[in-house]
Parts: structure tokens; sequence; C-alpha cells
């Protein structure tokens, strides 16, 4: 007899899996990717070392797991902040606030996407890079599907200069006092207008 999963045990499965992953997150995030174990992901999970090695093989795994979570969030905002707002160079600005604000919200997510993730070995490397040229690529197309409105020569150059503007402008937050830095949103604001600017006509 072949066993098929039923709906309520699928979602059982994910549910879990999701409880490891905030738990992951949470303590990258916090801690950072070495000072993490699976043990403690598992503790801060409420699970356990069966259920943790059910879903992924290693930390490396997980963390690779995150990585990408937070990575399809970040292009989920994307779509919608250029499909929400029919002006196409307000559509970027629309981006990048978003962006900005949502990784300013949450900042362990933020931490794993901008820190935790460079220099861990040639697979996570390849998921982050992968993830970045995912983000690329769609500034890339809202560029190109509307010439009219921006004045760039080299689509993938500004695309490029607009996420690496957005992630070094997040970092150097995130990394100020929180008593001394300027808001969130201030701070998007102008993220957002110098790249307008930039590539508007």
């Amino acid at each position: 007899m072949v066993y098929r999963k039923t709906p309520a045990a699928a979602a059982r499965k994910d549910a879990r899996r999701k409880l490891i992953l905030d738990a992951a997150i949470r303590l990258f995030g916090d801690s950072g990717y070495h000072a993490a174990t699976v043990p403690m992901i598992v503790a801060q999970a409420h699970s356990s070392i069966g259920s943790f090695y059910a879903h992924f093989h290693n930390k490396e795994d997980v963390f690779g797991a995150t990585l990408e979570t937070i990575g399809a969030k970040v292009s989920e905002l994307i779509d919608q902040a250029t499909e929400s707002e029919p002006d196409p160079l307000l559509g970027i600005r629309c981006v990048v606030e978003t962006v900005f604000l949502h990784l300013a919200r949450n900042p362990r997510e933020a931490r794993i996407l901008i820190v935790e993730s460079s220099g861990l070995g040639p697979r996570l490397e390849r998921i982050r890079r992968d993830l970045i040229q995912r983000h690329t690529g769609q500034i890339v197309q809202a560029v190109k599907s509307n010439p009219e409105a921006f004045s760039v020569s080299d689509p993938l150059f500004s695309a490029r200069c607009l996420v690496g503007a957005v992630f070094e402008s997040l970092y150097a937050w995130l990394e100020e006092r929180p008593s001394r830095r300027s808001s969130a949103a201030k701070v998007a604001r102008a993220v957002a207008d110098y790249n307008a600017r930039a590539i508007g006509r």
C-alpha cells in the first residue's frame, strides 16, 4: 500500500519546519552564524533533534533555507512595490523605501542577508549571490520595461548600484547606536531620493 500524505499532515510538517526556521532566524540574527548551533536552534524552536534532521541536513542547510526565505520576501516586496505604483520612477522609489523599511523593522533578517551570509563557503555564497542577482534582475526588468522614464546607459550596472546602496545604507544604519541614528523612514527617503536622481530622466 502506498502511503499518501494528507493535507493535514503536510500542514503540520510545514508548521514544524517554519518553527525551526523562525528559531534559526532569531539565533543567526542575534548570535551570528558561527555562534549558533543546531541544539540551540532546536531548543529555541521547542522542537527535537530528530525533527530538525527531518527537515535539514545540518546548520549550513538551515542557514541556507533562512537566507532563501528572507530573500524571497524581499523579492515579493519588490514585485508588490513596482506593481502598486503606475509611475515607473515612483515605483523604484517605492521599492527602495519598502525594502529598507522592511529590513529595518526586521534587523535579524537584515543581518542575515547583509552581514552573516558573506564568506561562509561556496554553497552559501552561491545562495547569497543568486539572491542579489534576483533582486538586481527585478530592478533591471522594471527599468527595461519603461525606458522612457529612466536615463541609464546600462540597466544592469544601475540596478547593481541601487541594490548596493540600499544594503550598504541599511548596514550603516544598523551599526549606529539607536540613540544616535536617524529614523529609518528618513534614511529610506534619502536613499530613495539619491537613486531616483541617479536613474530618472
